[in-house]
């Protein structure tokens, strides 16, 4: 049996709640299914903690956003499986078509070793760098994977997505050689 609680009226959808409702426009998934889901596409620029996405599922099914039925395993606690409503839907759609964007601010712990790297010794700060550029190199690689699968066609927006994260990244591994360069020189 499907649950859901009817919404009580329109109501404000935050970013969380407006990406996991648009993988639920995929289909009927478990939150497990769905962190899997988020770590293979929108993780790359949203990924919230695991739990995070189980509490987000709970308000969406007490907002009326989506249902939950629990299906009986043999093994296993029952999977719960998750589907968007018509409330959902229109939600998204409102959300995609009339929220503002938000400021793309962000908390960037390796930027902020790089600001005050003059409290650091040189090779320290070196070493920083090269595993920043290391950690952005193997993303880079998890992208450039997913450019050689992807059907542009099939998934045009998926594509695009792609496209910027394989740009940024690209970018970022620029900038790192060159201020590795810099920092070298400097050394």
């Amino acid at each position: 049996m499907e649950r859901t609680r009817a919404a009580a009226g329109p109501r404000t959808i935050s970013a969380n709640d407006a990406a996991v409702l648009g993988l639920l426009m995929d289909g009927v998934t478990s939150g497990y299914d769905l962190n899997k889901r988020i770590h293979r596409s929108v993780g790359f620029f949203w990924t919230p903690a695991k739990s995070h996405v189980y509490g987000t599922l709970a308000r969406l099914v007490d907002a009326g956003f989506a249902t939950v039925r629990a299906v009986p395993q043999e093994t296993r606690p029952d999977k719960q499986l998750y589907r968007i409503t018509g409330a959902g839907r229109r939600a998204l759609l409102d959300w995609l078509a009339n929220s503002s964007l938000e400021p793309a601010r962000f908390k960037n712990t390796f930027l902020l070793k790089i600001f005050f790297g003059r409290h650091l010794e040189p090779a320290r700060l070196i070493a920083h760098v090269e595993e920043g550029r290391a950690e952005v190199q193997e993303e880079l690689s998890q992208l450039e994977a997913i450019e050689k699968t992807i059907d542009r066609e099939a998934s045009f927006h998926g594509w695009l997505t792609l496209t910027y994260g394989l740009e940024r990244d690209r970018a970022t591994i620029r900038w790192a050689d060159s201020v590795l360069a810099e920092l070298r020189r400097r050394a």
